[in-house]
């Protein structure tokens, strides 16, 4: 109780006094309540805690309201629409249909009360704190500065737990790896806190590349979230961010300018690094669901089922789809795990309609980024939106995706903000 008391205050004032901070514990509140979880012995990576209703909903709801009226407070605030406010209120608007017709609405009704809550709402507060940000380069700094922070004590409680308890995974002997996280969270929402901290920090050594400043410190961090993103095992996280880092690659490091000894130096590291990974860790507990571990294959059978099933729901129900409660009823899991086969299974028709237009917005934004590839801003707040989203082909459903909303926020925001410069 006093835990949950301190938590709610002291999110709320950090809220109110550093909104970009705010934001940014808002997003990992959930690793936050749990906390109060840890225990030394004998402790459970498996366990997943009941929802709070008060630090998991009340807190959210009221933090982002603080954050929005910050951000707007200044002499003129603004606010432009564009696709994503037209894409996301008009999937408000199905789901209000779509849980009308369902075949439980009470339950429907309370899954788009979650999306309008606790969802969107991280898109909205997002682009309305940093579009009206007196300075948007200096404020994202500071936030992904607090972000790699906030990752890496995340990574070290974690860590510790299993160091001084000597956690030994339960399952091992049936071919069951080790999944990091903190108890009472799964792995998927901590690896994404991770696997985000890093792509900060590794955001924020190209800038100090750029600007000759010191990057060691920023090295060392990166490292050390490298290898509790490795141990987290989920691969969905892990390939979202290889993939992200790819694009980027073929973004920005086409023709790098950097100065050799710098680059030296980070060459070295990396190399010291994967040599120190080889060498002193079991290759197995960083990559065992990859290759190895029964259930990991298990899961990605029921991905495929499910890919399947909802393609015959979508011909069945073409034009009212079923709602976004009703997947249970045709399948073993509760809901699609895909963000776009979720569109085509609740909504029918008009949420394939939807997605196509959506695939054909994120192109053009594809587009923007690839036009202004020099601009390590532009590319960092794509490729970040990436991350999240390739996670959203195999994971959470609708109302739950607060980091495809956060990083469209930022996105749209920095969009809205060059496009108002140039006119």
């Amino acid at each position: 109780m006093v835990f949950s008391v301190i938590v709610f205050i002291g999110t709320v004032l950090i809220c109110f006094k550093f909104p970009y901070k705010g934001l940014i514990l808002l997003l990992n509140i959930n690793i936050i309540r749990n906390l109060q979880s840890i225990t030394i012995q004998n402790p459970c990576l498996k366990c997943i805690s009941d929802p709070d209703i008060v630090l998991g909903g009340v807190l959210q709801v009221l933090g982002l309201i603080i954050v929005f009226v910050r951000g707007t407070s200044t002499k003129s605030p603004t606010y432009k629409l564009d696709f994503v406010d037209m894409f996301l209120g008009l999937t408000f608007f199905l789901l209000i249909i779509s849980s009308g017709i369902s075949d439980s609405p009470s339950e429907a009704f309370l899954y788009t009360t979650k999306y309008l809550l606790l969802g969107i709402p991280y898109f909205f507060v997002t682009k309305a704190l940093f579009i009206n940000s007196k300075d948007f380069k200096e404020n994202l700094t500071k936030m992904l500065v607090f972000a790699v922070n906030l990752s890496v004590i995340f990574g070290i409680i974690a860590a510790l737990i299993v160091i001084i308890s000597g956690y030994e995974e339960p399952y091992a002997k049936y071919g069951v790896v080790m999944r990091l996280t903190i108890q009472g969270v799964h792995p998927i929402p901590f690896a994404q806190a991770v696997g985000f901290g890093l792509l900060s920090a590794l955001f924020l050594i190209v800038n100090k590349i750029k600007s000759k400043k010191s990057i060691l410190q920023l090295l060392v961090k990166a490292a050390f979230l490298t290898i509790i993103l490795l141990f987290t095992n989920t691969r969905g996280v892990v390939v979202s961010l290889v993939l992200s880092l790819i694009l980027a690659a073929g973004f920005y490091l086409k023709s790098p300018k950097i100065n050799k000894k710098i680059a030296t130096i980070f060459l070295i590291s990396v190399l010291c690094f994967f040599t120190g990974v080889i060498l002193f860790i079991d290759i197995k507990s960083l990559f065992g669901r990859f290759y190895f571990d029964p259930y990991a294959f298990e899961s990605t059978f029921l991905r495929l089922d499910s890919l399947f099933e909802s393609f015959k729901i979508f011909k069945q129900k073409l034009f009212t789809g079923i709602g976004p409660t009703g997947f249970p009823t045709y399948s073993v899991l509760p809901y699609p795990h895909n963000f776009i086969l979720e569109y085509i299974v609740f909504f029918g028709i008009w949420g394939a309609i939807l997605m196509g237009l959506f695939t054909i917005f994120i192109l053009e934004l594809y587009l923007v980024t690839l036009k202004n590839k020099k601009d390590v801003f532009y590319v960092f707040l794509f490729i970040t939106f990436l991350f999240y989203f390739i996670e959203t082909q195999v994971s959470f459903t609708l109302w739950t995706h607060k980091g495809v909303y956060f990083s469209l926020g930022l996105l749209m925001a920095y969009y809205t903000i060059n496009k108002r410069c140039v006119k």
